[in-house]
């Protein structure tokens, strides 16, 4: 497994929500990215996607407490990409 820390943030008090209602508010925060996109406001647009990962890492924490490996879902991910390319 990656040494590297699975998260840049401290847990924030959304941890104890449903997965779904975590997700939602993800997808929320994605789509605020869009606007601000829409709008050309890219400094906007890149404070939104730190709101993304944020909310994604809060997912992460809810999915691991009810038992995902978050570890092994990185790995994966990463291996995946590495088979496709995707980095340099």
């Amino acid at each position: 497994r990656s040494g590297d820390s699975l998260y840049q943030f401290p847990a924030s008090r959304f941890v104890y929500l449903s997965p779904w209602r975590q997700w939602w508010h993800l997808v929320s925060e994605v789509v605020e990215v869009g606007v601000a996109l829409l709008r050309g406001d890219l400094q906007h647009a890149v404070a939104e996607s730190w709101d993304v990962k944020h909310s994604a890492e809060t997912l992460q924490r809810i999915l691991s407490g009810k038992g995902a490996d978050v570890a092994l879902g990185k790995d994966t991910v990463i291996g995946n990409n590495v088979e496709r390319g995707y980095y340099s």
